[in-house]
């Protein structure tokens, strides 16, 4: 593995949820990682979307790579896409309706850095459920979502062409390869959000926090003001 910091893409599948999605964008510029890039997939129709990343572009030097999808696209299938189009050596999977504390992608870079492991994965994190305003630790379980691999092996397997679940087969492909290396103590780096309008629902966001453990009303705190939306508003989204 190379020795001096490689390009890292992370990779946004996103349709018609501006706040959101400049929360997730707003995490991906204040990450400490110097050399990364934004894919973000959104369908040709969402004109919201396209107006942020022209916003954001003329205001920022965030380098972002573009990718218009058909409207009925599977999430799964708009996931694959993006990794093809990106031009990092890794890929980091940034989902538009969580947030990231600005080590993620450095921290998860570090234990595979001159290391043996093609991808690093968080075995607990945050999670937060904006409907109630109450926040967890969450179990001990595969998040998906936090995955950060390598290119390479990543082009080995796919997502499967589904909303739901579409991560499936990727972990235990890693896991068959030796290659997932699995981080157990940072869940401050990713902070998972129920919203109501998540791809799993809310009873499967209710059997997680089950098996959760509550956070301290300060804990707590310091999450709802992170995670605020009211910080995040362009205007003119449609013009």
């Amino acid at each position: 593995m190379k020795t001096q910091d490689p390009l890292i893409s992370c990779i946004c599948v996103t349709k018609n949820r501006p706040l959101l999605l400049q929360r997730a964008i707003a995490c991906f510029d204040m990450q400490d990682y110097p050399n990364k890039e934004l894919v973000i997939s959104y369908p040709v129709n969402d004109l919201v979307t396209k107006s942020i990343i022209d916003q954001i572009e003329g205001l920022s030097e965030i380098r972002i790579v573009r990718l218009e999808r058909h409207d009925t696209e599977k999430l799964g299938t708009s996931r694959n896409n993006a990794v093809l189009a990106a031009n990092g050596e890794f890929v980091c999977f940034w989902d538009d309706d969580d947030w990231y504390n600005e080590d993620r992608i450095s921290q998860q870079f570090m234990v595979l850095k001159d290391g043996p492991f093609k991808a690093s994965i968080l075995m607990h994190v945050l999670m937060h459920d904006s409907e109630i305003k109450e926040s967890y630790y969450s179990l001990y379980h595969y998040f998906e979502g936090t995955l950060l691999c390598e290119k390479e092996i990543l082009l080995q397997t796919a997502c499967l062409d589904l909303d739901r679940r579409e991560f499936s087969p990727i972990v235990p492909f890693l896991l068959s390869k030796n290659a997932l290396f699995h981080i157990i103590e940072r869940p401050e780096l990713y902070i998972h959000i129920y919203h109501g309008n998540n791809a799993l629902g809310e009873t499967h966001f209710n059997y997680f926090l089950l098996q959760s453990t509550p956070l301290q009303k300060e804990v707590n705190q310091q999450v709802l003001n992170m995670t605020n939306l009211d910080y995040y508003h362009l205007k003119n989204l449609t013009e």
